[in-house]
């Protein structure tokens, strides 16, 4: 599909997606007053509106159980040292290990 685009169309439009958006009156000016009230760009707001509205209808896709437990990370990902790692004994799967190191049947 992009080989098809103009090479200047390529280089100016390589990073987001841009769109436009139409909105009822009353929508547009409850966003102007937001805008004004918070110091924030009506396209921050609009946006930031749009990713908790996605990231909603994908969580909400997920079982229940899943949407009560997850957290978001308490800080970046750390690899652990090959040395420092816990090897998981033949028969055992990570479950029934954490079982075992904490004293339960």
């Amino acid at each position: 599909m992009s080989a098809t685009l103009p090479i200047w169309y390529r280089k100016r439009y390589r990073k987001d997606m841009a769109m436009n958006l139409r909105l009822p009156e009353d929508l547009a000016a409850g966003l102007r007053a937001l805008s004004a009230e918070t110091g924030r760009s009506q396209q921050d707001l609009a946006r930031e509106a749009l990713e908790a509205y996605v990231r909603q209808r994908l969580d909400s896709r997920l079982g229940p159980w899943l949407r009560e437990h997850a957290q978001p990370p308490t800080g970046p990902f750390v690899a652990i040292p090959a040395g420092d790692r816990i090897r998981v004994p033949a028969g055992l799967d990570s479950v029934a290990l954490v079982r075992e190191q904490r004293g339960g049947a």
